[in-house]
């Protein structure tokens, strides 16, 4: 998933768990930022070097410490401690965690391979991207559909006009949607460049 992992950040936010809106979206791409950080290094390499030349097909990612299961649950405890240190609040702690596993939990299904721990562990992602990318990108967009349904039926007391709740919807499914024409052709074709 890319900007499916937005949409869990609404999850706590439709709970009224009172913490700052921002601090559920960064916990919910924690292990993206991790891995961003990781291919900079070199520790967690990501080919091709230029996003413009990938497409779901080409690409070739390491995860093995920002994405697999049992580091994503030391993440996960790791962004605990930090949020409970400084709010001091156990809904919002327990969420950011949440948020950090529910990430990993999702691209399991939408994104690429994954295993347990290492390399040797079992694989228990299923690779859609490289499978099928279309139909993980339209599993990307029913995940955050789902989430913001989930939100919307949950904060009615919201002051939202139907055009806001539009906009919404349609910044995630556009958002999403993007990432279609790189699934085969690389943006580097699309622009034509």
């Amino acid at each position: 998933m890319i900007a499916g992992h937005y949409a869990a950040a609404l999850l706590p936010a439709a709970h009224r768990t009172k913490a700052p809106f921002w601090l559920f979206l960064l916990a919910s791409q924690i292990p993206e930022f991790f891995w961003l950080f990781l291919a900079v290094v070199g520790v967690e390499p990501t080919l091709p070097a230029n996003i413009l030349d990938a497409t779901f097909d080409s690409i070739s990612v390491d995860l093995r410490f920002s994405h697999n299961l049992i580091p994503a649950v030391f993440q996960a405890v790791l962004t605990g401690a930090i949020v409970a240190a400084f709010l001091r609040s156990l809904p919002a702690t327990l969420w950011c965690a949440a948020l950090v596993v529910i990430h990993v939990l999702c691209d399991y299904l939408v994104g690429f391979s994954h295993q347990i721990m290492w390399y040797a562990s079992p694989e228990i992602g299923l690779n859609s991207y490289k499978t099928m990318p279309y139909a993980a990108i339209g599993m990307e967009l029913a995940f955050a559909w789902i989430c913001l349904a989930y939100f919307q039926l949950k904060r009615r007391d919201l002051d939202f006009t139907p055009r806001n709740w539009t906009l919404l919807y349609a910044l995630f499914t556009v958002g999403i949607l993007l990432w279609m024409p790189a699934a085969r052709i690389p943006m580097r074709q699309w622009l034509g460049l």
